[in-house]
């Protein structure tokens, strides 16, 4: 029997790939080790250079850091974080079109992993009550992101996924160093420790899909840095 590993994740995290990041890629990985966290997720907006960046700057330093592949899609409903894709998705198509073109790149490569991020947050381009539609075939609702003031659409998103019994994540939604790793969740895959860094990938996003996640870590980002972060 393959023992059991616990890894600390944050699946939701910028750079300065996306237009709204502030650190650079080294930063990023180097704050997500300085806190002693397993893995990120880099999920810049409408690109995945910064998680192939991630991973070279990872592959070339030898630093032990799992860097999941991912994207924050801008669909014409509302964003969609896409994790584990080897490639990006268009932005502008709807929802249904941008889950249909990741599934099909799920048959083809490995497993993919979506999310409905801050899906009740106002003004940040929420893909609200869609995510809790079963024909929307996503497979986690974050119910908890880092950047909010009052923490309302957080407890929105629980209930909502509560009710529709779907997978709860979380995520910093970093889009700073210092705030990779304010929200985390736990993930128990059982693999070899000397797997190769496909294999971990596929374990952890199956992992998430099988609801084999809990969220371990919930902070608020800092009133300034978000504040200074929206202007």
């Amino acid at each position: 029997m393959s023992p059991t590993l616990s890894l600390t994740l944050d699946l939701h995290v910028h750079t300065n790939y996306s237009h709204d990041g502030c650190d650079s890629v080294d930063k990023i990985v180097d704050s997500a080790i300085a806190k002693k966290l397993d893995g990120i997720a880099i999920c810049d907006h409408d690109t995945m250079n910064g998680s192939y960046a991630a991973q070279k700057y990872v592959a070339d330093t030898g630093l032990g850091l799992i860097i999941i592949p991912g994207i924050e899609v801008t669909t014409s409903k509302g964003h969609l974080i896409v994790l584990g894709m080897e490639e990006g998705i268009a932005k502008g198509l709807s929802p249904w079109e941008t889950i249909r073109i990741a599934r099909q790149r799920e048959k083809k490569n490995s497993t993919v992993v979506i999310i409905a991020p801050h899906p009740y947050h106002p003004f940040r381009h929420s893909i609200g009550d869609l995510c809790v539609h079963s024909e929307l075939d996503i497979d986690a609702i974050e119910i908890f992101n880092s950047r909010y003031f009052s923490g309302v659409a957080n407890e929105i998103a629980r209930r909502k996924a509560a009710r529709r019994n779907i997978t709860a994540v979380a995520g910093s939604d970093a889009h700073s160093a210092e705030c990779v790793g304010l929200a985390t969740v736990e993930v128990e895959v059982e693999i070899e420790q000397q797997s190769e860094q496909k294999m971990l990938l596929d374990a952890i996003l199956s992992g998430i899909k099988e609801g084999k996640v809990k969220i371990k870590s919930c902070e608020k980002t800092p009133f300034w840095t978000y504040f200074k972060q929206l202007l």
